[in-house]
């Protein structure tokens, strides 16, 4: 029986397999060793004794070879095809400013990590295999391989040097570009404004890039400083396999982190894409397949923030891991300005969009939700806000059915104002919204409730305008209806408008439930006038505003004592009350006179 494969093992071995490869190359052919052509004229490890078989010690070499670099031009060192084991931090100094020479611009370049002609350093030690703190530096084609479990490795840590004679700590702008980083609890470090970070594979860590400010050392005035100096990155196309969190902001100054793009990165198996601070931003294109953590987790910061077209989930019902939340801003967030667009969230325990206090001014709109709620509690819905939400506007999104199925997808645990929910799709059977109270302004749309019925908690900016787009026959509710109903027991009241007459005519509807039957009666107003409802059991008009004509089958007239009759207006008519008894009396303009009543109707 065959040997089971440790897949972190495999990982880790199959460059180095390749490197073995070029090794063997190298020793029959120089052509295998030379660099590209721009990197023509670099300086290699080898000219100072390196020997890259994975066995010898290179740090010497590889630090000489850094070190030559100091008072050239074009700095560049080229690492041939092989594994450069080192046992101590290789260190690039911040000279800047220091008089004589510098490193900034440094290019440290391999023979790239895939295939036999891979370029691999190895630290044989639990620490920094390289501490980058020249500005303006560039490393693409390495692969940086350590062994498992150590908590202290660092691939590469980025930081200027705040004891150097014009520190400028804030001033980094390194490019890592086509790297390899395995079995690193952090990748890469980095302290300081500017990162490009593309096209590279991290496998099997805790952490991919860990970005902070630094403490000490800031120089400059204006921009260089907070909140605007902690800025400008653009981490795209990468690849994290295996992983704690790919992308984490720390420090006290986490929450000044703006002006990334983190897009089309693929995080295949780990828990988080990004943790930490962040504003100013913009989540595109990514991808995350079984995901264990909430995938996105903002614990500061929070605004104008911008999600679109992300594809973020768990693992299919064959097994893998399931993430909380998709998108979560943690309690500590006053999350405002954001849009969440176009995204599609799947195999969710809870809710895929969680707001974990109050929000407002947030758009989600043309998103789609697969298979969320999996853990099937009343509390998940598609969209949770823990708190008051202000200006919500969900519109256009495809909810899949909850696991709970009275459960609407937007649940506001909170007072919900200013808001709209219209246009979604959804399946259960409690509407679209859960709040705890709903303020002003707020339209909320229930389309499986019928083309012509809507949930409608204020019309927002005005009337609500409905459209027919037919030509409806005499008495059909096609003009449209606003009724108040409740569920399992009917319409309680409200109004419709319905053709009258072939010409087109309307006439409006006043509905409302009688107290015995739960019957809707109507009394109806067209062109002809008032015509109240079948039993006419109706109080009518007032003395300010008297109507001209009424048709009822009785006519109940209040009783008036004599004592108390208003006065004689020509043509009123009363029921008074006096010691002669009840009976009608006229005013002629001068006083009232009794009106004899005649014989009993038979």
């Amino acid at each position: 029986m065959g040997k089971a494969v440790n897949r972190r093992n495999l990982i880790r071995t199959a460059g180095i397999a390749g490197v073995t490869t070029a090794a063997l190359g190298a020793a029959v052919t120089t052509a295998a060793a030379e660099p590209a052509a721009d990197l023509a004229g670099a300086t290699t490890p080898q000219d100072f004794g390196a020997v890259g078989d994975g066995v010898a010690d290179d740090t010497d070499a590889i630090q000489q070879a850094i070190d030559a670099q100091l008072d050239k031009a074009n700095k560049i060192v080229y690492f041939p095809p092989g594994t450069y084991r080192t046992t101590r931090t290789i260190v690039i100094p911040d000279r800047a400013g220091a008089g004589g020479g510098d490193f900034n611009r440094i290019v440290l370049a391999g023979a790239g990590t895939m295939g036999v002609r891979t370029s691999i350093i190895r630290p044989d030690f639990d620490g920094t295999a390289i501490f980058l703190r020249a500005p303006l530096a560039a490393v693409r084609g390495l692969c940086f391989v350590v062994a498992a479990s150590l908590k202290n490795t660092v691939a590469l840590h980025i930081a200027r040097d705040p004891k150097a004679p014009t520190p400028g700590t804030d001033d980094m702008d390194p490019t890592i570009t086509e790297c390899t980083f395995i079995e690193f609890y952090t990748a890469v470090k980095h302290v300081g404004r500017g990162l490009v970070f593309t096209n590279n594979l991290v496998a099997v860590g805790d952490f991919g890039l860990d970005i902070s400010w630094p403490t000490e050392g800031v120089d400059g005035s204006g921009v260089h400083l907070l909140p605007y100096g902690m800025r400008k990155w653009l981490i795209e196309g990468n690849h994290f396999h295996s992983m704690g969190t790919a992308i984490v902001t720390t420090g006290a100054d986490a929450h000044q982190f703006r002006g990334a793009v983190i897009a089309n990165n693929l995080l295949d198996i780990g828990r988080r894409l990004f943790a930490g601070g962040i504003v100013n931003s913009t989540f595109s294109g990514n991808v995350v397949e079984n995901g264990s953590g909430p995938i996105i987790s903002i614990s500061s910061g929070g605004t104008n923030l911008t999600f679109t077209g992300n594809v973020l989930g768990g693992a299919q019902p064959t097994g893998g891991s399931r993430p909380p939340h998709a998108i979560e801003f943690r309690p500590e967030v006053a999350a405002h300005d954001i849009t969440v667009t176009g995204n599609s969230f799947n195999w969710v325990l809870g809710s895929p969009v969680y707001f974990a206090a109050a929000a407002s001014r947030v758009t989600v709109t043309a998103n789609t939700f697969d298979n969320w709620n999996l853990d099937a509690e009343e509390r998940w819905s598609a969209i949770r806000v823990n708190g008051d939400a202000r200006d919500l506007s969900v519109m256009g999104n495809a909810f899949g059915a909850n696991t709970v199925a009275a459960a609407p997808p937007v649940r506001v645990i909170g007072a919900l104002s200013g808001s709209t929910v219209i246009g979604n799709s959804f399946d259960n059977t409690a509407g679209v919204l859960y709040a705890e109270s709903v303020g002003a302004d707020n339209y909320v749309e229930r389309p499986t409730a019928g083309a012509n019925q809507h949930e409608l908690t204020a019309a927002k900016n005005g009337a609500l305008v409905v459209r027919a787009t037919a030509s409806p026959g005499v008495g059909a509710d096609a003009y449209g209806s606003f009724v108040a109903a409740r569920e399992g027991e009917g319409v309680k009241g409200g109004v419709r408008v319905v053709p009258a007459n072939d010409s087109g005519a309307a006439a409006v509807e006043f509905l409302c439930s009688t107290n015995s039957s739960n019957g809707v009666p109507a009394m109806r107003v067209d062109i002809n006038g008032l015509v109240p409802s079948a039993d006419n059991v109706r109080d009518v008009g007032s003395e300010q505003h008297r109507i001209r004509t009424v048709h009822a089958h009785t006519l109940r007239l209040a009783t008036v004592a004599a004592g108390d009759l208003p006065d004689p207006e020509p043509g009123t008519v009363v029921l008074v009350r006096d010691r002669a008894g009840a009976s009608l009396a006229v005013a002629d303009g001068s006083g009232w006179r009794r009106m004899p009543l005649g014989a009993p109707v038979n």
